[in-house]
C-alpha cells in the first residue's frame, strides 16, 4: 500500500503543477487556442527536470510544441527554478486515441514578442477592429466543437494562428449547414482580429463568378478585379463547387489561386463535397485543392445536436431560450439530424412563437409549432422494430438471427449496432431493451453500445455506416 500511497502522491503533485502552469498560461491566450490546444493535454510524469504532458494525437502534439518556451517560462515561475517541458502523445489524454510517438525533447521556438507567444500568436484584443465585415456570432468561441468536427475546427484554428504557414491550401467539406461557412467567418474573424495588418477576404464562388464575369472585355475592371483578389494575405472562398463546368471562371480562378499560393498567402476552400467528387473541374484546380490539408465536417450525433440547441437557446434570453428544458432540445434534435442551420432554424421557430402566443415552450408547443416542418407520421417515437429491420436489411442477416442465440461475428456486429441505434434513437431503459434482443441482460445492452460507440471513434467506416443506417431510420418513422 506504501507504493501505492507514494505513486498516488506524485501523480497528485505532478498534476497540481500542471494546474498552475495552466492558470498562468490562460489569460495570455486566446480562448479557442487555450480550450483546443491545452484543455486536452494532460501531466503524466516528472523526468528529472523536465514535466512529460501528454497530447490525445500528434496533430495536437505538433500545435503544443509551438507552446514550448511559453511552457517552459510558466513552469518556472511555479517551480521557482528552470524546468524542462516536453510534449509526447500519450492515450491518456482527454479524447485520445493510441498512436505512438517517441519521446523526445522538443527545441525551442523562437518566440516573435516580448510576451513570450509563438510566431503567429497573439494575446486575444479587447476588441474586434472597427469596419470588420466578419459575422460576430460566427467565431471559433460559438462553434460547437464534437467527434464530427474536431479536426476541421483544430485545422481551421491552425490556420488562423499561422496564415500560410499551416496547411495551405485548407480544403474543408461536407453537406449543408454543418459549420463550414462558419469556421471560414472564424479564421476571417481570428485573423482580422490577431493580424491587423493582413487584408483578408471571404468570398462565395458564385460572387467571384459574377465579379468576373462583370469585368471581362474591359481591361480597366479586369486589372481592379485582379487587384481585389490577388494582393489578399488571406483568402476565404465558400462554395468553390459553384465553379463546376464553368472553364473561363475556373482559367481565372486557377490564375488567383496560383498567384496567392506562390506568394505564400493563407486560401481556405470550403465546398459539399471533396475535390475528386467536384464534377466538370479541371484537373488542374483538382491537384491544387488537394495539394494541401483536406478535412471534412460530418452530421453531428444526437448529444451534439441537443448541445448545439442548448447553446442557440441559451443565446436567446428575449424570447425565453434560457427557459427551454432539454426535454423539448431533445425532442427537435431527434428529428433534425442533417443540418444545424436547419436544427438552429426548428427552435428559434419555437422560441419566437412561443414568445409571441406567451406560451410556455413546451412539447406540445414545438410539436404545434413544427408540425409543417415534421409530418404527423414523422413525429412517431422511432421503435425498436424499425432499427431492428433497418440494420437487417443494411447487413443482410434475418430479424431471427438478429435476436436469436447465434454469436458468429457476422451476427453479433449487427446486433450490437442494432442495439446501439435502440439507446441512441429511442427512450428505452437498458432492460426495455434487452427484452426486445432475446431477453438479453442489461448488462449485455451497455456493453454493446460501449463498443460501439468506441468503435466509432477510432474508425470512420463504422461511423459512417451508423449515420447512413440512422438517417434511413429517421426517413421510415
Amino acid at each position: 500500500m506504501g507504493d501505492v500511497d507514494a505513486v498516488e502522491s506524485v501523480a497528485s503533485e505532478v498534476a497540481g503543477i500542471w494546474a498552475r502552469v495552466l492558470e498562468i498560461m490562460r489569460p495570455n491566450l486566446n480562448a479557442a487556442s487555450f480550450s483546443t490546444w491545452f484543455a486536452q493535454a494532460v501531466p503524466l510524469r516528472v523526468d528529472g527536470d523536465t514535466l512529460v504532458i501528454g497530447a490525445p494525437n500528434q496533430f495536437t502534439r505538433d500545435w503544443l510544441v509551438k507552446y514550448t518556451d511559453r511552457t517552459r517560462e510558466a513552469l518556472a515561475e511555479v517551480l521557482g527554478r528552470a524546468a524542462g517541458v516536453i510534449f509526447v502523445v500519450d492515450p491518456q489524454a482527454s479524447g485520445g486515441v493510441p498512436e505512438p510517438a517517441p519521446v523526445i525533447e522538443v527545441a525551442p521556438v523562437p518566440a516573435s514578442s516580448s510576451s513570450g507567444e509563438p510566431e503567429g500568436v497573439r494575446p486575444e484584443p479587447p476588441a474586434r477592429p472597427a469596419g470588420s465585415t466578419f459575422d460576430p456570432a460566427q467565431t471559433f468561441e460559438t462553434f460547437v466543437m464534437g467527434d464530427s468536427n474536431q479536426f476541421a475546427y483544430s485545422a481551421a484554428l491552425a490556420v488562423a494562428e499561422r496564415p500560410g504557414r499551416a496547411y495551405n491550401p485548407l480544403f474543408i467539406y461536407g453537406g449543408v449547414g454543418l459549420g463550414k461557412t462558419h469556421l471560414l467567418q472564424a479564421i476571417g474573424s481570428y485573423v482580422a482580429d490577431h493580424f491587423p495588418h493582413m487584408r483578408v477576404r471571404y468570398v462565395t464562388a458564385e460572387q467571384f463568378m459574377n465579379e468576373f464575369i462583370g469585368s471581362i472585355g474591359d481591361k480597366q475592371r479586369i486589372d481592379g478585379f485582379r487587384q481585389r483578389y490577388r494582393t489578399n494575405d488571406v483568402i476565404l472562398v465558400d462554395d468553390i463547387q459553384v465553379l463546376s463546368k464553368k472553364e473561363g471562371t475556373q482559367d481565372a480562378f486557377f490564375h488567383t489561386f496560383n498567384t496567392l499560393h506562390q506568394a505564400g498567402r493563407q486560401i481556405v476552400l470550403a465546398s459539399d463535397r471533396p475535390p475528386g467528387e467536384i464534377p466538370m473541374l479541371e484537373e488542374r484546380l483538382r491537384s491544387r485543392f488537394s495539394s494541401g490539408l483536406v478535412v471534412d465536417i460530418q452530421p453531428p450525433d444526437l448529444e451534439m445536436r441537443i448541445a448545439i440547441l442548448r447553446r442557440t437557446a441559451a443565446g436567446d434570453d428575449e424570447h425565453g431560450g434560457k427557459d427551454v428544458s432539454d426535454d423539448v432540445l431533445a425532442f427537435i434534435a431527434e428529428r433534425v439530424s442533417s443540418s444545424i442551420r436547419e436544427l438552429n432554424s426548428a427552435l428559434l421557430r419555437v422560441l419566437f412563437y412561443g414568445s409571441l402566443s406567451h406560451k410556455a415552450i413546451d412539447i406540445a408547443l414545438a410539436q404545434q409549432v413544427l408540425r409543417d416542418s415534421f409530418p404527423e407520421h414523422s413525429a412517431r417515437p422511432i421503435s425498436v422494430a424499425t432499427i431492428q429491420s433497418e440494420v437487417c436489411r443494411h447487413y443482410g442477416v434475418s430479424r431471427t438471427e438478429l435476436v436469436g442465440a447465434k454469436r458468429t461475428q457476422s451476427i453479433v456486429y449487427p446486433r450490437q449496432i442494432a442495439m446501439y441505434l435502440a439507446r441512441e434513437l429511442t427512450d428505452h431503459s437498458l432492460p426495455r431493451i434487452g427484452s426486445e434482443f432475446g431477453n438479453r441482460d442489461h448488462t449485455t445492452v451497455l456493453h454493446a453500445v460501449t463498443k460501439i460507440q468506441k468503435l466509432m471513434s477510432e474508425h470512420r467506416d463504422v461511423y459512417d455506416q451508423i449515420q447512413t443506417i440512422s438517417s434511413a431510420i429517421r426517413q421510415k418513422s
